[in-house]
């Protein structure tokens, strides 16, 4: 029970954050139409519009980049003071770094999805019509791994500011490598091969083979693939974190 509270605790001061909620519903949705009106011209008569490439490109990265989400959920100075508290509550130190890391993603997986869900069935974007629930799992487990991923780097750098600085690197590669504004094949073979590396290029991939092609053969293994790395973060921060470190 307490740690359902903390979790709703957590998560309602998200909410409480003007600059998140804005960062979650509001940004991706100029980053979509932002992209999709200034490359229009390139895609002519293909039946894949601009919006509807850029519509799930942006919807990727910023189920990633929720990762900034979860290192304010964890130790932004005003949440550290505010929580102080719970170093003193009897629950374990899981609970602790467990309890940002669902609120950034319930969070997160709620942003996303109704901005999918809103951009497929009101704006007409093909997010994969009838196959839409398997392209907003596939957000999902990728917006889980993102907050993962985040709770690890505050965990290792202890500071909210540390974990941002330096977890940006990793992001701006796999977002380059990943396809999210350019196909990284057309820069030749070399940055082809490397772009595998990325799990944006995975997501990606798995995502429009679903939407245009119905095909599912990489669907699992992504899904599963995921799933793996956000557990590989939580082991490490159960190895890393030590509770006196969040005061």
């Amino acid at each position: 029970m307490n740690f359902i509270r903390i979790v709703k605790f957590d998560f309602f001061n998200i909410l409480r954050n003007p600059a998140l909620v804005i960062s979650g519903t509001i940004f991706p949705i100029i980053m979509i139409a932002v992209m999709g009106f200034i490359t229009t011209s390139g895609y002519g008569a293909s039946s894949v519009s601009s919006y509807d490439y850029y519509g799930i490109t942006m919807i990727i990265f910023m189920a990633l980049m929720m990762a900034m989400i979860a290192t304010n959920s964890f130790m932004e100075e005003k949440v550290k003071r505010g929580n102080t508290r719970i170093m003193y509550a009897p629950i374990s130190k899981t609970e602790i770094y467990m309890s940002k890391l669902l609120a950034a993603y319930l969070f997160g997986g709620l942003c996303l999805s109704l901005i999918v869900l809103s951009g497929q069935y009101i704006f007409n974007i093909n997010f994969g019509r009838g196959n839409i629930g398997y392209v907003l799992l596939l957000v999902n487990a990728l917006t889980f791994f993102g907050c993962c991923l985040g709770t690890l780097f505050c965990c290792i750098f202890k500071s909210e500011q540390a974990a941002n600085s330096i977890m940006q690197i990793p992001i701006l590669i796999f977002t380059f490598l990943g396809g999210t504004f350019f196909s990284a094949a057309s820069l030749g073979k070399l940055l082809d091969k490397l772009s595998n590396v990325s799990p944006l290029k995975w997501v990606t991939e798995c995502a429009f083979q679903i939407i245009y092609d119905r095909d599912f053969s990489i669907y699992l293994v992504s899904i599963l693939g995921i799933l793996a790395a956000s557990m590989l973060c939580i082991l490490m921060c159960q190895l890393i974190f030590k509770p006196e470190e969040y005061v």
